[in-house]
């Protein structure tokens, strides 16, 4: 059964936002050096003949999360097409697989160029990844009879929090699926507040925390450093105002999770009057760098790996916290905040005071650094545990391959 359309006023917004949108296929094409980038947004791209499974991730943490999965699938013999919605996604579908699948980025969420999409390629199943919840693309491959199910589905306590237009759009959506397949029972407990139908909501398990082993990453920062990975609005702040005058701490580097912020955080760091340089201007750190900001896109787990402790962001704000799978993969020695909605599994899961360190607020924080740093062997404990935990679990993509080899 074919759910209702989206509802008129997601269709009337699009048109509004449709020049937007074509701005930001230019703009975000032109910035990553990707020139087909604006070209596939508004055209498509060709793929192989034959049926084939349609595989979407959103962008490169999403990519890599799912590469696994799809290496199953194309050993199994599948025909993959495979896309991204930003260009550094894209790129990462390309460094990963080069001519082994199809590969390209959705179309603008409008109604020609997402019917457009489904008549150019024979897909035969959709797998989507996270909250890529696109209500036009979504619906028109319902229409067009693809079965789809929705992968690692989760949803952000911020998702949560959105208007109750937003809310009906993201609900009429879920019914697109056929299947959803959650990363752990909060998310599934959220989908199932959401609207979504609980005979088609099982909790697989996370695709983040595969039990491979994470590849060695370049060292992009020579100093020993702290980083704050994936920060949000005032979080460097509140992290650099509350520094220790008296710690002695290696350099501080910052990820924020938004790149464009650039100019604020460079505002804010300098009325604190700390020596910084940043990382997208090319320039280097030096002896007297107290700060050095880290806005580029795609090197954010380069980061992690040489960190000596990675204190995630979106958990001293209302945010939830971010994925803690990623850092304690690499080993890291992890601390997370206060505000931990979309990560009470992860914690659970890594060990509270075993595998990652809960604080209760920012002074807490920076205690709990000062005793890292002054003990070594207690953040690689950290870090070695975490890994551990994460190795101990069950083989996560033969779970989802369980699951999906009945639609093939």
């Amino acid at each position: 059964m074919i759910p209702a359309s989206p509802i008129s006023g997601y269709r009337l917004l699009g048109l509004l936002l449709y020049p937007f949108w074509l701005l930001h296929a230019i703009r975000h094409g032109m910035r990553h050096g990707q020139r087909d980038y604006f070209r596939m947004r508004l055209c498509g791209f060709r793929s192989r003949t034959g049926e084939q499974v349609w595989v979407h991730a959103s962008s490169v943490g999403e990519v890599r999360a799912v590469a696994p999965l799809v290496r199953a699938l194309l050993a199994a013999g599948e025909n993959i097409v495979f896309t991204s919605f930003t260009a550094t996604g894209y790129a990462a579908i390309r460094d990963q697989f080069s001519a082994s699948l199809s590969s390209g980025v959705i179309p603008i969420d409008s109604y020609w160029h997402c019917r457009g999409f489904f008549r150019k390629h024979r897909i035969k199943l959709g797998l989507v990844m996270e909250t890529e919840l696109w209500p036009e693309l979504l619906y028109q491959a319902h229409a067009h009879r693809i079965e789809l199910l929705l992968i690692n589905a989760r949803l952000s306590a911020k998702t949560m929090r959105r208007g109750r237009l937003l809310r009906a759009i993201l609900r009429s959506t879920l019914g697109c699926f056929d299947r959803i397949l959650a990363r752990n029972r909060s998310d599934r407990a959220a989908l199932l507040e959401l609207g979504a139908r609980a005979e088609r909501v099982d909790i697989v398990g996370n695709l983040k925390s595969l039990r491979t082993p994470a590849e060695p990453r370049q060292r992009l920062v020579e100093s020993d450093y702290l980083l704050l990975a994936s920060s949000h609005d005032e979080e460097e702040q509140l992290f650099l105002r509350n520094r220790p005058a008296d710690l002695e701490s290696p350099l501080l580097v910052l990820a924020p999770r938004h790149p464009r912020r650039r100019a604020e955080i460079e505002q804010q760091i300098a009325a604190l009057g700390l020596n910084y340089a940043v990382r997208s201007r090319g320039e280097a750190v030096a002896a007297d760098t107290e700060v050095y900001l880290a806005d580029t896109l795609g090197e954010l787990e380069a980061l992690m790996a040489h960190a000596r402790v990675v204190v995630m962001g979106g958990s001293f704000d209302n945010t939830g916290g971010h994925n803690l799978i990623e850092p304690a993969r690499l080993g890291c020695a992890i601390i997370t905040g206060p505000s931990d909605a979309n990560i009470v599994e992860d914690i659970e899961l890594l060990g509270n005071g075993s595998g990652v360190l809960q604080v209760t607020d920012i002074e807490d924080c920076w205690q709990r650094i000062d005793e890292l740093m002054r003990d070594p062997e207690r953040a690689a404990a950290l870090g070695r545990e975490a890994r551990a935990r994460l190795a101990a679990q069950p083989d996560v993509v033969e779970q989802y391959l369980a699951e999906i080899r009945p639609y093939l």
